[in-house]
């Protein structure tokens, strides 16, 4: 059987239990037995299971995935914030899906529309290209904002408002844009939850 066709339904079938004792065995619940987690988990591991992202994202209403818009990984300060970033987002157990605008304010909003039609990213860390800067109704954010979906602005140029982050480490602010990004998303969903 191929690995991504392991289900907790077909772990459930051959260890005759629940879905239900497969799922909370897998996540440590203490619901469950010592004996029988350790029976899910060596079978989880016999069969090479890994969860499907997709469910759990539809599960938690949480795709751990963050969108990325920089405009020139040329540039040392970007490609040293998508350094941070990646760093930061893995310690944290997130993903990335990184974009290049390429300074180009047409692929910014391209690569913007494409993330928020996907519904995908928990969170968009943005920095837009200098044509945007120079435009006051630019509003291609507008669809995360009001999907409320957060988003963290770095720029290079200087801090542009409470929400910016700025340093001359890039490395840092990638680190930083990250963390303040994910006590956003966090708070979002305390208040989903309540």
């Amino acid at each position: 059987m191929r690995t991504n066709s392991i289900t907790l339904k077909y772990m459930a079938s051959i260890l005759d239990i629940s879905v239900s004792t497969v799922s909370k065995a897998l996540s440590d619940s203490p619901e469950i037995s010592t004996s029988t987690k350790n029976k899910v988990i060596e079978t989880a591991n016999d069969l090479n299971y890994k969860p499907n992202i997709h469910a759990s994202a539809l599960r938690s209403k949480r795709s751990f995935i963050l969108g990325i818009i920089l405009p020139d990984l040329k540039d040392d300060f970007f490609l040293d914030s998508l350094n941070g970033i990646t760093e930061e987002s893995s310690k944290n157990d997130y993903k990335i899906m990184a974009y290049q605008s390429c300074d180009d304010y047409n692929k910014e909003i391209e690569h913007s529309n494409l993330l928020s039609k996907s519904n995908i990213i928990d969170g968009l860390i943005f920095s837009s290209t200098k044509k945007a800067h120079l435009l006051k109704g630019s509003n291609h954010l507008e669809s995360f904002i009001n999907k409320g979906v957060p988003i963290v602005y770095i720029n290079k140029q200087k801090k542009t408002s409470v929400n910016s982050s700025y340093s001359e480490n890039g490395f840092d602010v990638g680190k930083n844009s990250v963390q303040e990004l994910l006590s956003k998303i966090k708070y979002i969903q305390l208040n989903l939850s309540a």
